[in-house]
């Protein structure tokens, strides 16, 4: 037996007794106990489970153990709390004492390091929260980078990235399994060990950077059916529901296909869940992965097998970790919706559908597909669709327009911003070359963003270091600086509401707000500087122009600040008196180009301060 930590100035150490504390582990920091088993199984995946059982005074954990080739089985887990921890093995076959009944203690210390997602905790999703928070309930700021070809990837440039994103202000990194050296459509096979072993190396780089990975299990979707006609098949119960307001008739994947995935999700949970993690299921499976009339796909929003492998991941994860499914294009599946419009041959919707999952008890947050238009005020009808039907739920805005490869620097900082004061309290920003790694996807075509043209060249020429060094990673930390800043999980957002914000003309702009209207967000972008994109979007007066402010504290003293999103910084600043009525009108920018606008009411102290009295 063999103790190993993932804290890299502990590793590799080996007790010199069961019942002795081999090394003092960190709270929150992934170990692992290693056991040799002196019975050989014919499928170790398929005949044999192990769990491991820690208990500190009154608190009980119960983590799965994974095979790893040959004969050796491992738990990985970590402590949420210091203290002296015992713990026992408990193996599905009793007989085998090498690997049942196993005892032993270890000590655990609270963390030291600078990393804030060890010194606060594991994310998690509590109830009616609007945004994730740390474990000790400090609100976390979901700031993601896309990565969807993480197989591809090698563990030097996924070192290079995380440290580069991470000093940036970026918090999570997203993935997919595109491109991993294993096959899981059958279970785990010596075949699939070593790539198993690389994805634990690229585990390991991105909790050593402090980011939380937000992955997605097993294989694409694409090859789920697949995988339930290997193992089972589906069976002859048929479920019924509507698609679109159509009716539809679906088979129920088997038993033994159910209980494959039921294995399945317990060795993805066993091998990865004592890393900060966030659970995302599948790529585009909430709903029904793009299914229609006339696809030869046989499962769809009314037997969706995704929503048992939620159940299935939750059951075995003793981290509780918040866990969703990737929709599809928020044009299609939204929070709610009304679930109307289908057409025979394509699955266009004049309205959205519900999200499949929405009344899943392990789905815990939306991850929504949803790109704003660049060039337009919004309608709104997506963001109040989640705000108000989204259960209370986190809403992340998973995935948009990556830059490089449908959008510029313009529309994919616009969409961070527009997404965090509509409500979306996260954004999943990506970049050409890393978003999926050596993908063609899209890549021999032009794509109009409203604003830019991005052009096959520009895209087959961009290398994963263009993504790198891209100005918009710096920017997406400048967003993040500004928001702490206004304390952006007190905001609220105001939507169309003019009676807190009402645009001048041709005017494009978010706005939000803290309950009491202290604090006041606003992001303009609408521009006429062609140093923004090539072709501006603003009409009139609209690249200078703002609006006027309402629900203020009447002839009550406010401070604003100029903030430039380019730069990152702040640019110019000033202090106003409400009118008599609670409004001000705010005048033109100090530049035509996209820029936000910091408003908070100010305390007696602060008007001390800059020599001012009410």
């Amino acid at each position: 037996m063999k103790l190993t930590t993932d804290d890299p100035d502990r590793r590799g150490r080996t007790p010199s007794a069961e019942t002795e504390p081999p090394l003092a582990l960190q709270t929150w920091r992934a170990a692992e106990l290693t056991f040799e088993s002196d019975k050989h199984y014919a499928d170790s995946f398929a005949d044999v489970a192990l769990d491991l059982v820690l208990t500190c005074g009154e608190r009980t954990l119960t983590v799965p153990g994974f095979w790893d080739g040959g004969d050796t089985f491992r738990v990985r887990f970590s402590l949420p709390a210091a203290g002296r921890w015992r713990w026992r093995t408990v193996c599905s076959d009793e007989s085998n004492g090498s690997l049942h009944g196993r005892t032993g203690e270890v000590s655990c210390l609270p963390y030291t390091g600078p990393q804030a997602i060890y010194r606060r905790g594991f994310v998690t999703a509590r109830y009616r929260k609007r945004y994730l928070t740390y474990d000790d309930g400090t609100p976390f700021f979901y700031l993601g980078d896309t990565h969807w070809s993480l197989g591809d990837e090698t563990p030097e440039m996924v070192r290079e990235i995380c440290g580069k994103r991470a000093a940036q202000g970026f918090t999570v990194w997203q993935s997919e399994p595109i491109g991993a050296k294993f096959d899981l459509t059958t279970g785990v096979s010596q075949a699939d060990i070593e790539g198993l072993r690389d994805f634990d190396e690229k585990f390991r780089l991105i909790a050593e950077a402090g980011l939380v990975h937000a992955n997605a299990q097993f294989f694409f979707p694409s090859s789920m059916a697949s995988a339930i006609e290997k193992n089972g098949g589906w069976s002859e119960k048929t479920l019924c529901g509507t698609v679109g307001g159509k009716p539809v008739e679906a088979k129920e994947p088997s038993d033994a296909a159910k209980a494959f995935l039921r294995r399945l999700s317990r060795y993805w949970v066993a091998r990865y869940g004592a890393f900060p993690v966030l659970w995302t299921l599948g790529q585009e499976v909430d709903d029904d992965f793009y299914w229609n009339d006339s696809s030869s796909q046989p499962w769809n929003a009314v037997n969706n097998p995704y929503r048992w492998v939620a159940a299935c991941v939750a059951q075995y994860d003793a981290y509780r970790h918040p866990l969703t499914a990737h929709q599809e294009n928020a044009a299609l599946v939204g929070a709610y919706g009304s679930g109307a419009g289908l057409t025979e041959k394509r699955r266009v919707y004049a309205a959205t559908l519900p999200s499949a999952f929405r009344d899943v008890p392990a789905h815990t947050f939306y991850a929504a597909q949803w790109s704003p238009s660049l060039t337009a005020a919004s309608d709104r009808r997506t963001e109040r669709d989640f705000w108000h039907n989204g259960q209370g739920k986190p809403v992340i805005n998973y995935e948009g327009r990556y830059c490089g490869l449908w959008t510029g620097e313009f529309g994919s900082r616009m969409q961070g911003w527009v997404s965090y004061l509509s409500g979306m309290f996260g954004y999943g920003w990506g970049a050409q070359d890393t978003w999926s790694y050596r993908n063609p996807y899209d890549e021999n075509i032009d794509t109009d963003d409203g604003v830019e043209t991005i052009t096959a060249a520009r895209k087959t020429a961009a290398t994963w270091r263009d993504a790198l060094t891209s100005p918009c990673g710096e920017q997406m930390g400048a967003m993040r600086r500004f928001l702490e800043d206004a304390d952006w999980y007190d905001l609220k957002p105001r939507f169309d509401n003019r009676a807190y914000f009402t645009p001048a003309p041709d005017v494009f702009a978010c706005c939000a707000g803290s309950r009491d209207n202290a604090v006041i967000v606003l992001y303009f972008y609408s521009f006429s500087d062609p140093a923004v994109a090539e072709r501006p979007n603003a009409k009139g007066q609209g690249g200078i122009a703002t609006g006027t402010v309402g629900r203020l504290s009447p002839l009550e003293r406010y401070v604003f600040r100029w903030f430039d999103p380019i730069a990152g910084a702040y640019i110019a600043e000033g202090t106003f008196t409400a009118s008599p009525e609670g409004t001000w009108a705010i005048g033109p920018r100090p530049r035509d180009t996209d820029l936000a606008l910091l408003i908070r009411k100010t305390t007696p102290d602060e008007l001390s301060e800059k020599g001012e009295t009410k």
